[in-house]
Order: structure tokens, then C-alpha cells, then sequence
């Protein structure tokens, strides 16, 4: 029964959510975390190729996005010596990414997801 109610609720989030709207960008106060933030995101795309890896599900979506990235702050936060930050990147299929900045001030989580069918709840 809980499976049942969790995939039902999950099916009904899905269906609802394009009619959500888009979040809307907000000021962006760290023009330089965001070009560090789009300078790694072009790097795991062109690392991945280069290395002949496999590609992780969110690389085919990057290479598909015109250069240089152009990214829109969504969120920032702050918990103690971390700082969190939410971009939508402007591509063919719009994406959202998550950034995570350390105490030294350096790139500690780095994700992407489409941004379909709901935004990241973080």
C-alpha cells in the first residue's frame, strides 16, 4: 500500500508540474562564483569526452548547450562556512544546477538535472 500511495503521489506531482511556473532569477551578488560555476560545468562536459569516459546522464545535456553557458542565479544560500547556490542554464532542454562552495572556497558538490519536470527541492 505505501508503494502504491508513493508512486501515486509521485505520478501526480509529474502532472502537475509543467503547468508550475518557472522560478524566477534573482540578483546575482557573485558574478565570479557564477563564472566558476559555468567554467566548471563546461569542464566536466570536456573532460568526460577527452578522457573517452563514460558519459555521466547530465553530459550529453551540457555538450548540447550553446558556449559559453549562460547561467541564472536562482537561489543562494548560506549555512555556516557553506554556501549553496542554484542556477537554471540556458540550453535547448533547461537545466538546473546545484553548487556547493567549502570553507576554502572551492567547488565541493557540483549536479545537474533537467529541469523538467519540477525544480530541485534544496
Amino acid at each position: 500500500m505505501t508503494v502504491f500511495l508513493a508512486g501515486a503521489l509521485t505520478a501526480g506531482c509529474a502532472w502537475s508540474a509543467p503547468d508550475a511556473p518557472a522560478a524566477k532569477a534573482i540578483e546575482d551578488v557573485e558574478p565570479e562564483v557564477t563564472k566558476d560555476v559555468a567554467a566548471a560545468l563546461a569542464r566536466k562536459a570536456e573532460e568526460a569526452t577527452a578522457a573517452g569516459q563514460a558519459a555521466a546522464p547530465e553530459v550529453p545535456l551540457l555538450r548540447a548547450c550553446p558556449a559559453p553557458l549562460r547561467l541564472e542565479l536562482l537561489r543562494r544560500s548560506v549555512d555556516g562556512e557553506e554556501r549553496s547556490y542554484l542556477y537554471r542554464v540556458r540550453c535547448p532542454v533547461p537545466l538546473l544546477a546545484s553548487a556547493t562552495y567549502g570553507k576554502a572556497a572551492t567547488i565541493k558538490r557540483l549536479s545537474v538535472v533537467p529541469e523538467w519536470p519540477a525544480p530541485l527541492p534544496y
